[in-house]
């Protein structure tokens, strides 16, 4: 009989500690949502976490430029590519006549680069890979420079070199 009533003793201080645990990470969660709603900079519960959505976020709006957009600009002439990418990676290939302005050589290379570029014209910058945001972050320096009219080719050479696009570089694939 003795042991039945400290093993029911046992179980009721168990369920106890369960149910005081699940009551505190509740009450944590409602006031973390609670203050998260306070908060003049409070993180939106649902979002939009796309590459165009994080975009727009950094600059108000949406400076991608559709691959089929930049594709025409690039045959009319009517935009300099400039690949955000570091120069080993430039020169394993790049977009046919693209720059190279590689984001932590920005302050160095830009004034060369771009010195006889009109402030006007269409700067489409790029880098690889979905994740890759060096060519936000170059299109934000070139925007705070002056430059307005900056887009953004969202995984730029991957989808270039898989449309068979022109391209230099030692990957070299077609002129």
């Amino acid at each position: 009989m003795l042991s039945s009533d400290l093993t029911t003793q046992t179980d009721g201080i168990w369920k106890t500690a369960f149910y005081q645990t699940v009551a505190f990470a509740l009450i944590a969660a409602i006031l973390g949502l609670i203050v998260n709603q306070v908060r003049s900079d409070s993180i939106p519960l649902l979002g939009d976490w796309s590459p165009e959505a994080r975009i727009t976020l950094k600059f108000g709006k949406n400076i991608l430029i559709p691959f089929d957009e930049a594709k025409d600009k690039f045959f009319t002439q009517g935009a300099v590519f400039v690949d955000a990418r570091s120069p080993e990676l430039y020169q394993g290939g790049h977009i046919q006549g693209a720059v190279n302005v590689p984001l932590a050589q920005f302050d160095q290379m830009i004034e060369k680069v771009l010195m006889n570029l009109p402030e006007d014209a269409l700067i489409v910058t790029y880098c690889d890979g979905e994740d890759c945001d060096l060519s936000a972050k170059l299109a934000e320096e070139l925007k705070r420079l002056g430059y307005e009219n900056v887009r953004v080719l969202h995984n730029g050479w991957t989808v270039w070199k898989s449309h068979q696009l022109p391209i230099q570089g030692t990957s070299k694939q077609q002129s």
